[in-house]
């Protein structure tokens, strides 16, 4: 049994723009914006060798908050949103050090919006949560990971998230 923690980095868009000009065709006024276009993420992950080169590997992910402000001259909104998920895959060794996997994960995408127009702010929060594939590949030498992995259906919903880590195997 392996023990590890992954921290990785993946792009992620936020359609920022998109919102900006719909809140300008809207409000008949200029917005600007401002906007994360990738996350943090953390993992840790359990690895058990069912044989010398199939395994099985379970884990828990969580991003840092991605966030998109948009402003006029009376107004001003703001969003951002986490991932944190449940992981489950089954890992083919080469042999080599490389490695490939294949399963499944459990995922929920948090929410969080504030609008201030006039002096007055709402808040509201919600979330999304599903089940979808993860496909993942990479390379282990010397206690340390490599690797890439990709979370389909991201909270249920049409998004994906695609990280690229380094980690430390105990």
């Amino acid at each position: 049994l392996k023990i590890g923690v992954e921290l990785g980095y993946s792009p992620i868009d936020l359609e920022a723009e998109d919102t900006a000009q719909s809140i300008a065709n809207q409000l008949s006024s200029t917005v600007t914006t401002e906007y994360d276009t990738g996350v943090l993420v953390g993992r840790l992950f359990a690895d058990y060798g069912l044989s010398s080169n199939l395994g099985i590997e379970a884990g828990y992910f969580r991003t840092s908050s991605a966030t998109a402000t948009y402003k006029t001259t009376s107004a001003s909104a703001e969003e951002s949103y986490t991932v944190t998920g449940f992981d489950i895959a089954a890992k083919l060794d080469s042999g080599t050090g490389f490695f490939g996997k294949v399963g499944m994960h459990s995922s929920t995408v948090d929410g969080e919006a504030k609008v201030t127009l006039g002096g007055t702010t709402v808040n509201a929060t919600g979330s999304a949560k599903g089940t979808g594939m993860l496909f993942g590949a990479g390379l282990e030498a010397d206690g340390m990971r490599y690797s890439i992995t990709q979370y389909s259906g991201v909270g249920g919903i049409d998004t994906d998230l695609t990280f690229l880590s380094a980690g430390i195997m105990f």
